[in-house]
């Protein structure tokens, strides 16, 4: 059982850490370290579209990038959390973080569109985005909608943005352009392909956009959308197609983000088989996440953890864990490998593997089956997940980035909320 006061500890230690009293924001960089605000790139670099002088539109490395990912799915796991449980502390943290997610949506002149930061000033921001930053900001602002703490004004405030999102959407053919819509941003690719990553993203985004803003247009369209080619968005989102996806990746948890709203969306309605099938996806993919093998890469991608290095770099550097790449490795396996001292190694691909393979795609499985629900692959993950909090707890001063910092708060909080519910975890 993962005691709440462990979790309201942890959450207090990443907003110290990485959150900024200005913004309401956590980032991804730590700002409490010897560097302080000087770990993030400057408002000068992020204007100039660079990341420690060089060319870097989408602000990779910058520490402001992923602002709408991690403190969009922080609140949605906040959210969850005090839901389940009526903690005030939650509440207040949840206000905090919503503060800071509202002014995501905000800083642009452009109506829709999710820039990726702002800076601790409040004006600075990347003006290229990505799938992921939209995706998980709109999944938040629905996921705020919903709770009790949101306001008659916060509600206003994501009706109008939504709206503004989906028209913006529609005119680029569901594509993710640059804040000027000139061109398509990084990770911008079309929403209305029929695979698993299309379908998600639009049905799941559409659908908080009819159903918050009432608007009868995202309707029609939401449902012309699911009826295309006999439903072949609703085939490739069965749990069949699930477990035959293609190699998971380190940013593939943002996904189960997708398919839990939808089956929330859809609980108590019409479609209410489809809400259960969309929890059945979710359950199979975390599945596959927990007992694949992470170094078959048709199973896991590699380029997350070992970028462009060829086999023998990354054995040597998987020497030093005790792990060969012929060996089959689940993630859960891979956590037990992992000492917080690696964090701190000299040898910077030591603390990239540590940091993203040891610790990283074991967060992904986590988190896709704590979102799943699914009380056997919950139980299977709860242990991980008490051990990921216990270490962030003990060690976590040490870690200069935020984003194993943030998954393990957002898992946390998640488990959490399952507990508090009545679940036998």
């Amino acid at each position: 059982m993962l005691e709440l006061e462990l979790i309201l500890a942890l959450m207090a230690a990443y907003t110290d850490g990485f959150g900024a009293e200005g913004t309401g924001l956590c980032y991804h960089h730590r700002l409490n370290g010897p560097q302080g605000i000087e770990a993030l790139a400057s408002p000068e670099e992020i204007a100039a579209g660079t990341v420690r002088g060089r060319e870097m539109r989408w602000g990779y490395g910058s520490g402001v990038q992923d602002a709408a990912l991690e403190n969009g799915q922080l609140l949605y796991a906040l959210c969850d959390a005090y839901d389940a449980t009526g903690e005030e502390r939650l509440a207040d943290a949840a206000r905090e973080i919503w503060r800071g997610v509202k002014l995501i949506g905000s800083v642009s002149p452009y109506p829709g569109f999710v820039p990726r930061g702002p800076h601790p000033d409040g004006i600075s921001y990347y003006r290229n985005s990505s799938r992921d930053q939209h995706a998980q900001y709109v999944y938040a602002l629905w996921r705020w909608h919903e709770s009790p703490l949101s306001t008659e004004e916060d509600r206003a405030f994501i009706a109008q943005f939504l709206d503004a999102f989906a028209q913006r959407m529609e005119r680029n053919n569901w594509h993710v352009m640059v804040e000027d819509e000139s061109e398509i941003a990084h990770v911008g690719f079309s929403w209305v392909q029929h695979a698993a990553p299309g379908a998600m993203s639009l049905l799941g985004t559409l659908r908080a956009v009819a159903d918050i803003t009432g608007d009868q247009r995202w309707e029609e369209l939401w449902r012309r959308y699911s009826q295309e080619r006999d439903g072949i968005r609703w085939d490739v989102l069965s749990p069949e197609r699930a477990a035959e996806t293609g190699a998971l990746t380190l940013y593939y948890n943002q996904y189960g983000t997708d398919l839990a709203s939808l089956a929330r969306m859809l609980e108590g309605t019409e479609q209410g088989a489809l809400a259960r099938d969309f929890l059945a996806a979710l359950a199979a993919l975390a599945r596959e996440a927990i007992e694949r093998d992470v170094f078959d890469p048709d199973d896991w991608r590699r380029l997350d953890w070992a970028g462009d290095w060829d086999d023998a770099t990354t054995q040597a550097v998987l020497d030093e864990f005790g792990l060969s790449l012929t060996e089959p490795t689940t993630a859960l396996e891979l956590f037990e490998r992992f000492k917080p001292e690696q964090i701190r190694a000299e040898q910077w691909r030591v603390r990239a593997v540590a940091g993203k393979l040891l610790f990283g795609i074991p967060t992904v499985a986590c988190h896709l089956a704590l979102l799943s629900e699914d009380p056997e692959l919950v139980a299977r993950c709860a242990p991980v997940v008490q051990a990921m909090v216990a270490t962030m707890l003990a060690h976590g001063g040490d870690y200069e980035s935020g984003e194993n910092f943030n998954r393990s708060v957002v898992l946390g909080l998640h488990l959490a909320a399952l507990q508090a519910e009545g679940a036998d975890r």
